[in-house]
C-alpha cells in the first residue's frame, strides 16, 4: 500500500529551502504580534486594490510521488485576480533585514511556499498560468516590496513534483522508522505473569 503523509506546505519548504545564515524572521513574541498585525494591515490594503481579494485561503492539495502519496496543506495569505486576468498568490512576509538586502532570491523558502499553494489552486480551479508574489514589508524602514513571477500550470506542477522528490527520502525514512517502532511495541508483552 502506498505511504501516506500529510505535511505542511510550510514544514516541506522549510525543510527543504532554508538559507541556515539569514535569519528573516522574526524572534520572540511581540514580533509574532506585530507580524500579524503587519499581515492585517497589508491584507486590507490589498482588498481595496484588488476587490476580489480573499486573505488566508486554506489549501490542501493530494500530490503522488513513486509509492508516496503527500496531501500539502496550509494557508495562502491572499488570492487574487490581477488586472490582466491572470490569478495571483500572494504570500506576505514581514522581516528586519535592511531593504537593500532584499532582492527577489532573498529566500528560496518563501517563492517554494508561494509556488505550492498556487499549483494546488491551479490544479483545483482548472487553470492554465498563475503568478506568484512575494510582499515584504520591511519593519523599520515601513517599506514594502514586491516581487513577481508568472508560471504555467505544468511549471508549478513540476517545481511541487521535485520538491517531493528531493523530501521523499526523508518521508520514506520517517514511514520505516515508525512502523520499526511500531512492531516492536507490538512485540513487548507485559513481564509479569497475570494475577
Amino acid at each position: 500500500s502506498p505511504i501516506q503523509i500529510t505535511l505542511p506546505v510550510r514544514q516541506l519548504v522549510e525543510f527543504l529551502r532554508r538559507a541556515g545564515s539569514i535569519d528573516n524572521r522574526f524572534t520572540g513574541f511581540d514580533r509574532a504580534n506585530e507580524g500579524a498585525r503587519i499581515h492585517r494591515k497589508l491584507q486590507r490594503a490589498a482588498v481595496k486594490e484588488h476587490a476580489d481579494y480573499a486573505a488566508e485561503v486554506f489549501l490542501r492539495g493530494i500530490f503522488a510521488y513513486e509509492e508516496i502519496e503527500f496531501t500539502l496543506e496550509g494557508r495562502a495569505d491572499g488570492i487574487f485576480t490581477a488586472a490582466d486576468g491572470v490569478t495571483v498568490v500572494d504570500e506576505i512576509k514581514t522581516t528586519a533585514c535592511p531593504a537593500a538586502d532584499i532582492t527577489p532570491d532573498f529566500a528560496p523558502e518563501h517563492w517554494a511556499q508561494a509556488i505550492v499553494y498556487a499549483a494546488i489552486y491551479a490544479a483545483q480551479h482548472e487553470l492554465e498560468e498563475m503568478r506568484v508574489q512575494l510582499t515584504y514589508f520591511q519593519v523599520d524602514e515601513e517599506l514594502i516590496l514586491r516581487f513577481e513571477r508568472h508560471y504555467t500550470a505544468q511549471q508549478l506542477q513540476e517545481e511541487v513534483e521535485a520538491l517531493l522528490a528531493e523530501y521523499a527520502p526523508w518521508a520514506r525514512r520517517a514511514f520505516e522508522w515508525k512502523k520499526a517502532r511500531n512492531s516492536d511495541l507490538q512485540a513487548m508483552q507485559f513481564p509479569f505473569p497475570a494475577y
